[in-house]
């Protein structure tokens, strides 16, 4: 028997198609013939046009009616079909695009399924769909495991297969039976079901590590960009109508919320701008309030994202809403920003909300040689159409007193107690300030507003994941435990108003009590 060799610049897909449109040339078969041994045939169709591969069952059944269905035929054109997918598959991955593998959860399915499909004499799909709110298209996708029913949409697919049995052809609405196979099938598409919402996640995590993202080599900026830092062919400055363009961009991938991305990971992009009051843009210099509608907000979601942010300073895109000459509202995407402080305050509102400083960060780090000027940009958004003055100060902190601190506490941790010893019997311990020193917290560059800290206590307090009473208890915040009392000497009074603050900072109500 001729075999068909692949065309040279002709992709796995459309050699497969070419092999069975010469193989019903040969046999003088039909798109009829095939249905009649049970193929669907919009899936007959679709494999000769090259839209896509067929199933292994309608791949047999194209055999079978056009072929002789021998046991070698079958084995060869399963053999090409599993080359074909590898090669398909591979092209994927070298344009730089992240699919989802099929799991063996999804095999486990299909094979339930095909096993069930076998126990009811193996019907056509256009038979079943006949019966069943399903069109032979979809149950032919269910029986190659490419997707999978909702639970209700099962059950019309089991009356459906009843009512082409011999057994249940009297019954107006045959019941869809318990038995230990359809059982097995449910558990299956639970299964099934749950490792595609896993392998989809682990998909969007990998498409950011892949050259260009989910892009093809033909495309600046796909819909699917997801990621940190500039959008590849999108400058600062550049225009867009609505929010669906943004998202179509790349550049901002929320059709409704003002941050993107997650909290594992951090914030890729927000939006200012629109009904806002409460945000203060000052150009390169942007106080940001968080998300949260009725109530005090909280440190979850987009807000939760832009705290990673702040730990991880990975680069979050910002986007302005404008106002044109025309008075019609647009975007305006304005390069990346790092997330430097965050806090909790006292809103417009007298609810608490969470406030991030975000810093523009330089132009080389934005993808481009020199940013636009806000205030040269009709419509910046900023306040007075110009760029407000920014001065930077640099707090200038006492290593005396951070010194006496650590000598104070012989270098030792005052939360967990740890000393950790270097060569040359020396010790390293941290002055950590309770009250930070910069805008907008203004703490006291005291001996009562610091602390003698190991390294990772130091980081955890910063964070917010220690607080302390007022009664000098430590209470760890991820589990809710209290650490224990931190130590305070007759030479080390600690200041309980920067511990309140400190409390108030991270989420603590006011008068409350962290446990």
């Amino acid at each position: 028997m001729a075999r068909t060799l692949p065309v040279k610049g002709e992709g796995p897909l459309p050699t497969f198609a070419r092999a069975l449109r010469e193989l019903r040339e040969r046999a003088g078969g039909t798109v009829d013939a095939a249905v009649t041994h049970g193929a669907s045939r919009t899936a007959v169709y679709a494999a000769l046009s090259g839209t896509r591969l067929p199933s292994v069952q309608t791949l047999d059944l194209i055999v079978d009616a056009w072929g002789g269905g021998t046991e070698a035929e079958r084995g060869w054109w399963h053999e090409r079909r599993r080359a074909a997918e590898e090669a398909i598959a591979e092209e994927s991955r070298l344009m730089g695009v992240a699919a989802p593998r099929r799991t063996p959860e999804e095999a486990d399915f299909a094979e339930e399924l095909r096993a069930l499909w076998d126990e009811c004499g193996s019907p056509a799909t256009e038979a079943v769909a006949r019966h069943c709110e399903v069109s032979a298209r979809t149950l032919d996708s269910y029986l190659n495991g490419r997707t999978f029913p909702k639970p209700e949409r099962l059950d019309q697919l089991l009356i459906g297969l009843a009512s082409v049995t011999e057994a249940d052809k009297e019954a107006d609405e045959p019941a869809v039976r318990a038995t230990p196979r359809t059982e097995r099938l449910r558990e299956a598409l639970f299964r099934a079901r749950t490792a595609r919402k896993e392998e989809r996640a682990r998909v969007r995590e990998l498409a950011t590590a892949l050259p260009g993202g989910q892009s093809g080599p033909a495309t600046d900026a796909p819909p699917s960009f997801a990621g940190f830092g500039p959008v590849p062919g999108v400058p600062p400055g550049r225009r867009f109508d609505d929010r669906g363009a943004l998202v179509r961009a790349g550049v901002h991938r929320q059709l409704m919320a003002s941050i993107a991305g997650g909290e594992r990971l951090g914030a890729e992009s927000v939006v200012l701008g629109g009904e806002r009051a409460s945000d203060e843009d000052h150009g390169d210099v942007i106080v940001y309030t968080g998300e949260g509608g009725i109530g005090d907000q909280q440190l979850t979601r987009g807000n939760a994202a832009l705290a990673t942010s702040a730990s991880t300073r990975a680069p979050v895109r910002v986007v302005r809403q404008i106002t044109d000459t025309s008075g019609s509202r647009a975007y305006r995407y304005d390069g990346v920003y790092t997330v430097e402080d965050y806090w909790s305050e006292q809103g417009l509102d007298a609810r608490r909300v969470w406030r991030f400083r975000l810093v523009r960060t330089a132009p080389a780090e934005q993808g481009v040689a020199n940013l636009p000027q806000l205030d040269d940009v009709e419509g910046s958004g900023v306040v007075g159409g110009m760029r407000s003055p920014l001065s930077v100060q640099r707090v200038v902190r006492s290593t005396a007193i951070a010194n006496l601190v650590k000598q104070i506490h012989d270098f030792t941790c005052q939360v967990c107690g740890i000393r950790l010893q270097l060569r040359a019997g020396r010790a390293y311990a941290e002055a950590a300030h309770i009250r930070s020193l910069g805008r907008p917290h203004g703490g006291a560059d005291a001996i009562g507003n610091l602390l003698c800290l190991c390294p990772n206590c130091h980081v955890l307090m910063d964070a917010g994941m220690l607080v302390i009473n007022d009664d000098l208890t430590v209470v760890s915040r991820a589990d809710s435990t209290m650490l224990g009392v931190l130590r305070e000497t007759r030479e080390h009074r600690i200041d309980r108003e920067a511990l309140a603050y400190h409390r108030i900072l991270h989420g603590v109500p006011e008068d409350g009590t962290a446990r």
